[in-house]
Order: C-alpha cells, then structure tokens, then sequence
C-alpha cells in the first residue's frame, strides 16, 4: 500500500487563487494524500471555496485556526501538522501550484531509500501563467559537507513546499516559529539541518511560485516587527552553532555579528523615538556584545561599536559603526 503524504496549506483571503492550487492537488499522478488547509482567519468566500473541494473529495480537510494559537501562517503550519496522519509531509502555500508529479517522484526516493530524511525539489516562479527563468530561485545544492556553512554562506536554500519531510524525522523536534513575521522558512530549516538529516535535493523542478501577489506576509517586510523576526533568527543561529561546536564555527560566528549589527541599527531606526531606541539598546545590547567576545573580535571593535550604540541612541545616526564587511563570508550576494 502506497504510504499517505499530508500536504498542509496555510491561507488567507485566497479566494481567487485557492482553486488553481487545490486543483493542481487533483492532478498529481501520486494519490494516497490527504491535504490538510488551515485558514487564519479569512474574511472573503475562502471557506465557501475550500467546502467544495472537501464535499467532493475526503482527502481534502479543512480546519479554522483554533483561538488559542496566534494569527499567522506559521501557526497554521504547525496545527495542521498536528492534525495530520501522513508517514511524510509537505507544507504548501496556497497561491503557488504543483507539477503533476510534484509528490510522486520525491516519495519514489524516499521509498527507495529508507535512510533519507527528506527529498526536495526546484521550483520556478510564473506570472499569470507565464514562467519566469528558473535560474533565477535554482540554488548551489552543495558546496561543503557542513550543512550550516552551504546554508549560511554558500547559498543553499529550500523554499517551503520543496522538501518532502519523513514524518519520524520531524517528530518532537520544534517546527515553525510562531512568534515569527519574517525568516520564519530559513530559521525552520536552519534549525532542522543543525541535526544533520539525510537528503536528496533534485534537479527537477516540480512546483511552481506565484509572484506579482501579495504574500501572507508581505505587509511585515518593512515593519518593526519583521525586522525583529530576522534579528530572532540570526540569534537562533548563533545559538545553534555555539552549540553544535560546528567545525567553521569562528567563521560564522563573525557572520552572524556582522549581520546583526546591521540589524541592531535597522531595528533601532525603525522604533520610535528616544523611548524606543532605549528599549533596542535594553533588548539587544547583551546578544551583540555576546557574539563580539565569542567571535574573538579586537577590543578596537568592541569600542567602536559602543560608540555606534551611544550615537544611535541619541543623534538616531552612525550606520558606518555597525557596518563590518570584512566579516561578511559568503560566496554568493
């Protein structure tokens, strides 16, 4: 017997969208699925649409955001885990659309090998039909045997529906970061290459990323709260490092500070006022001078960026104090 795959589909006020994606569902050549759709929320004919599809069809499932988790997709991600039956799992967004063997050749691998903990996938962009170069999201499968060094620095990615999980793997481990509005995708899969899993990432390009429409998320990018979120992740990561005693980790540690001072000055600017700034240099002062002394910076640095602190923090100025490119690692931009 085929085993089940859950795909899980976070939404908002996806009305117009939702069908050419659960249709796309219809299609696959893989059958054995049940497609759990989690709505946070929606205030247009989302639910009418998505009763249509469950109607019809028993592995569709639909499920509002129960109150007691916080809006966002995130969220919804992990309550739709949690609802979930599969032996492997597939997060999906709801306005991007599958190849007809989007599941069936990644479950292929993953049957025929039993030690690999995830097998993912290309994908390509479109707009209203019309595909963009895939060139464009194709990213260096790998460039090291250090997973946290090809994802840090070497362009290594996955977007969200590329990986098809094995469920064992995932099990207690956490998943998506709720309190995240932004990074929530790069901290879920830095934290779960920190154990090292066994993948395959083909060449294939098997789904398909809607561009030119407003994302669940993209209301946060410019806010104070997103960037609080990449702040967030950064340091998820300098503590995954710190902990693992990865082999480059002095190199990436110097990374990480030179991001985050960055994005210490980005968050400061973005508060408001004299108020707001003293609380940036309250919540964050420890984490920045915590990756100066790990990262065995010179002490002219650690004073120079006192200074930047102090100068931000009064004259809400001093980009040059925070900026150290000779840290930034990374062979690709």
């Amino acid at each position: 017997m085929q085993p089940l795959i859950s795909i899980i589909i976070p939404t908002y006020n996806r009305e117009k969208l939702l069908i050419e994606t659960l249709d796309s569902i219809l299609l696959q050549t893989y059958e054995n699925w049940e497609c759990i759709i989690i709505d946070d929320g929606s205030t247009d004919n989302s639910e009418t649409i998505i009763t249509t599809y469950t109607d019809n069809d028993s592995r569709f499932l639909f499920y509002n955001r129960p109150d007691y988790k916080p809006k966002g997709a995130n969220a919804c991600r992990n309550f739709g885990y949690e609802m979930s039956k599969g032996q492997f799992i597939n997060w999906f967004d709801s306005d991007d659309i599958m190849h007809p063997k989007f599941l069936e050749i990644r479950i292929t691998r993953l049957i025929e090998d039993k030690n690999l903990d995830f097998c993912a996938c290309l994908g390509r962009k479109f707009v209203k039909g019309i595909e963009i170069d895939p060139l464009t999201i194709r990213p260096p499968i790998m460039k090291s045997d250090n997973y946290l060094e090809d994802y840090l620095l070497n362009g290594l990615f996955f977007y969200t529906p590329a990986p098809l999980w094995r469920r064992r793997f995932l099990s207690g481990k956490k998943l998506f970061d709720e309190s995240m509005h932004r990074g929530q995708e790069s901290d879920f899969h830095l934290r779960l290459l920190a154990y090292n899993p066994k993948y395959l990432y083909l060449e294939d390009a098997l789904f398909y990323i809607r561009v030119g429409q407003e994302s669940i998320t993209t209301t946060y990018q410019k806010s104070l709260l997103a960037q609080k979120s990449i702040f967030n992740y950064f340091n998820t990561a300098f503590k995954v490092i710190s902990e693992q005693g990865n082999a480059k980790g002095l190199i990436l540690k110097r990374y990480i500070f030179y991001r985050q001072c960055v994005n210490y000055y980005n968050v400061s600017l973005l508060s408001k006022g004299f108020k707001g700034r003293l609380r940036s240099l309250m919540d964050y002062t420890v984490n920045i001078f915590t990756y100066s002394f790990n990262s065995k910076l010179n002490f002219g640095i650690i004073l120079k960026l006192l200074l930047g602190m102090l100068i931000l923090l009064f004259f809400n100025r001093g980009y040059n104090l925070f900026y150290y490119p000779q840290y930034d690692y990374r062979t690709y931009k």
